[in-house]
């Protein structure tokens, strides 16, 4: 038996400037995915996680074809394919985040089921290796997918994300950060979307917007490797979202109850349209995360973790 964990993760600067070829700042937060595994006498695989009604079990014929738990499904199936062997396996699933909230659950549970797996089967994966098999996983699953989430659940860590370019730069600082939740599902594919309708409508305007993003994306990475404070970029960055249309009013509530309760920035975090937003209160952080509470969404306090996927 093995158990594996991986962190979610945030974009800290850079959401759909990175669409147009800008680089993005994202982080892997101190709250996992963590995946139980072990290895079976029979040919049954068994899935089970603490964000599903119930359990799943079918045959290893089945594993293509059977319904549900589609990212642990193609991990194993990729897993198997890299290591040559297949065997019966009992999976328990348990997050310290919520589901579909923007925070990176299917990258880390995809890259943590991938290398446990490899445990189990006592098979090496290089992390290399095992972030573009996580990102495999994401693409086959959802059509296309960005190698982002993949990479901060592996390696962990701060990434400065330049696309085209395979190596990141790397930044391994503490950040404290409070993250709020709206509860609100959204498509990025439809924001995206909408932000190149904009652009199409008003380019000048929305490229504009764009470099201004790129320039606060850059700053944010010289300050926060002085370990100076970001709190006023985080806030423009916020302000040049809701001018390309893709906050919205829970996340902008969210925003201002945490800059009203002590946090020196706050911004939302990833497509819009719902899902979360960070805050940064290095010294605020009960309140910031009591405002939030307040306005009737969740909230944890959290802070950028170096530490990428892990055999505990």
């Amino acid at each position: 038996m093995v158990l594996v964990s991986a962190p979610g993760k945030v974009i800290l600067f850079g959401e759909h400037a990175v669409v147009y070829g800008k680089p993005s700042l994202a982080g892997a937060i101190d709250k996992r995915t963590h995946v139980n595994l072990e290895a079976r006498d029979d040919d049954i695989i068994s899935i089970e996680s603490d964000a599903a009604p119930q359990r799943l079990s079918f045959s290893l014929d089945d594993l293509v074809s059977v319904e549900g738990f589609p990212y642990v499904r193609k991990a194993i199936e990729l897993a198997f394919e890299r290591i040559g062997k297949k065997s019966g396996l009992d999976i328990k699933i348990s997050s310290d985040f919520p589901p579909a909230s923007g925070l990176g659950s299917s990258a880390s549970v995809s890259i943590a089921t991938i290398l446990a797996v490899h445990e189990v089967l006592e098979s090496e994966i290089p992390y290399g290796t095992l972030a573009k098999l996580g990102h495999k996983v994401e693409f086959e699953v959802q059509g296309a997918a960005s190698p982002t989430d993949t990479a901060i659940a592996t390696f962990g860590g701060i990434l400065f994300i330049e696309p085209g370019k395979d190596e990141h730069k790397r930044i391994d600082v503490q950040l404290p950060l409070i993250v709020g939740c709206t509860g609100i599902e959204r498509s990025t594919k439809v924001l995206v979307e909408n932000v190149r309708v904009l652009r199409e409508n008003s380019p000048e305007i929305v490229d504009s917007t764009i470099e201004s993003i790129e320039k606060i994306t850059r700053m944010a990475k010289e300050k926060i490797e002085k370990g100076e404070d970001i709190g006023d970029l985080m806030n423009m960055n916020h302000g040049l979202l809701m001018a390309l249309g893709v906050s919205n009013f829970k996340l902008d509530i969210l925003v201002y109850a945490a800059r009203d309760a002590g946090a020196r920035g706050a911004k939302l975090t990833g497509a819009g349209g719902g899902g979360c937003i960070i805050a940064y209160a290095p010294d605020k952080g009960a309140q910031v995360k009591g405002a939030i509470e307040n306005c009737g969404c969740s909230a944890f306090e959290s802070a950028i973790t170096s530490v990428g996927v892990r055999v505990e």
